[in-house]
């Protein structure tokens, strides 16, 4: 028998710390296969740390990196219920197990909330609202991924300038986003230009249809180009990396003269309509905001390391921000190691 974590042989189960045994007790067979491999003879395994030996024995066991929790509704990586704290864990753990007290069916909701934590219902509620755009049927949606989930979960109730947009606007926007988008985030990213834009650009909310999507149009036909060359990023050898870990690559990355990119076309022209204060600029003058924001955006990651990030539902997807309020840089690190730029500067209001 050989199970060690971070070098320290690991002597028994009862050993490990109790948000690893909470969460193992939330993985099907996770307890009842780790007391077999510390008094099996057979059995060599070794994990740099608790949450990547919770998040292997689900892996291993059900062949995917995403538990079940059927009584919470949830999809959720071990990984990411290590980071919670043992009591918020612990609450989690009494739902799952069926614990029906009020108070504690309310901590646990609470606690879902507060660590972005997306339910079956959620993911429900994110293609009924499809349905209500009349969108849902869209080809484009024949294939959607957990991550791809995620990002439609967040345009149900999108507000814009703090105004959740009419059902007409949004209508537009879907239809347009569907339009343009290849997949399920890119239509994230058309939907919120479109209702951006609608928004920003002056007249705009008074005109007809016709005339928004035109607006929209060009904005894409001026931003494209611009940001052909803002694709080329960085990209670590391991996804699931610490914070410190990313802070220390961007510096590497930039004191070469290099600059982190978008991970998609679409993603770098919503980062500039939102965050640049694009305003109908055209041509050159698209060109001279797009390179002005990025030339901004990796002045701040220069002079700000990142911040503590946080881990995605999924356990590998890490987010982190740099910069103060109003003038930050949003980054991700996607599942596969890829650092993109996610955000720049900040989201436009009607007010500017």
């Amino acid at each position: 028998m050989s199970i060690s974590i971070a070098g320290h042989v690991l002597p028994q189960s009862s050993t490990l710390s109790e948000s690893a045994q909470v969460a193992l007790s939330l993985i099907d067979g996770g307890l009842q296969w780790l007391r077999w491999a510390t008094t099996s003879p057979s059995a060599h395994y070794h994990f740099p740390d608790e949450a990547a030996l919770v998040s292997d024995i689900q892996q291993g066991l059900h062949g995917s990196g995403l538990a079940l929790l059927p009584g919470l509704g949830l999809t959720v990586s071990p990984a990411k219920l290590m980071t919670l704290e043992l009591n918020d864990l612990r609450t989690l753990a009494r739902v799952e197990a069926g614990d029906a007290d009020p108070a504690v069916m309310v901590q646990g909701q609470r606690i879902l909330r507060e660590h972005r934590l997306l339910t079956a219902t959620e993911f429900q509620k994110a293609r009924a609202f499809l349905g209500s755009l009349g969108v849902a049927e869209a080809p484009v949606f024949q294939s959607i991924d957990f991550i791809d989930g995620v990002a439609l979960c967040e345009l149900p109730g999108f507000s814009v300038g703090g105004a959740v947009p009419s059902p007409a606007l949004q209508a537009e926007a879907a239809a347009f986003a569907i339009r343009q988008a290849h997949t399920p985030r890119e239509f994230v990213d058309y939907y919120r230009i479109y209702l951006h834009l609608a928004n920003t650009l002056p007249g705009l909310l008074q005109a007809t249809p016709a005339q928004r999507g035109t607006a929209a149009e060009v904005a894409l036909q001026a931003l494209l180009p611009a940001l052909f060359g803002a694709l080329e990023s960085l990209s670590l050898m391991n996804a699931a990396v610490s914070s410190r870990e990313v802070s220390l690559a961007i510096s590497n990355w930039l004191a070469q003269g290099r600059r982190l990119g978008f991970s998609r076309l679409s993603e770098g022209i919503r980062c500039i309509v939102e965050g640049a204060h694009y305003r109908g600029e055209t041509g050159a003058a698209a060109a001279n905001l797009v390179e002005a924001a990025l030339q901004q955006a990796m002045a701040v990651l220069g002079a700000n390391r990142p911040g503590e990030g946080e881990l995605g539902q999924d356990g590998v997807t890490l987010t982190l921000s740099a910069g103060a309020q109003n003038q930050q840089v949003g980054i991700r690190v996607s599942g596969s190691g890829f650092v993109s730029l996610s955000r720049i500067g900040r989201a436009a209001t009607p007010a500017d």
